[in-house]
């Protein structure tokens, strides 16, 4: 399937963390990077931190969610998120099957209400339903966004969601 990308601004949702050095300015950072590529201003989740999901030896995350409006297609957009990760200095997400420290990672979770299973793109995020951590703050967003296969809302899912990691509203200390 060749998806186009549309000029007025292709509604995505993703998830920013951070777990090394200045979590908080690695955060801004991405999304000053994701402005470049959005056609109106992003909309920023609140921040949350959270306990390291899949690897409980790796320092405690922040995370976010933003709104973006992009002109850019999946793979496009793909490539940009890549890129600024790089960018910002990101090194391997993981190492033999395990999680790894991040300066960045961005996920894709969601790009219009569209569903693509390739073989380097899965839309929306195969795991979101599954973390606490992109959950929290994408309610803080979009309560009532459904994903395509669901009829339920992701404040739904939050509520099913049987993730018991600690994750909890970032207070700048």
């Amino acid at each position: 399937m060749v998806m186009r990308s549309d000029k007025r601004g292709n509604n995505v949702y993703l998830c920013l963390g951070s777990n090394v050095g200045d979590r908080l300015l690695y955060l801004d950072e991405a999304g000053k990077q994701l402005q470049l590529i959005a056609t109106e201003p992003i909309e920023f989740s609140e921040v949350y931190e959270s306990q390291p999901w899949g690897n409980e030896l790796l320092n405690p995350f922040l995370n976010c969610v933003v709104h973006v409006k992009t002109g850019l297609a999946p793979i496009q957009l793909l490539k940009k998120v890549q890129e600024i990760e790089l960018g910002m200095g990101r090194l391997e997400k993981s190492r033999g099957g395990q999680y790894q420290n991040r300066v960045i990672d961005i996920d894709i979770l969601t790009y219009n209400n569209a569903t693509i299973d390739s073989l380097c793109l899965t839309i929306p995020h195969p795991l979101l339903t599954n973390r606490k951590f992109v959950l929290l703050p994408f309610v803080d967003l979009a309560p009532e966004f459904c994903l395509p296969y669901s009829l339920k809302s992701i404040k739904n899912d939050l509520q099913e969601c049987q993730d018991e990691l600690e994750c909890a509203l970032f207070v700048q200390k």
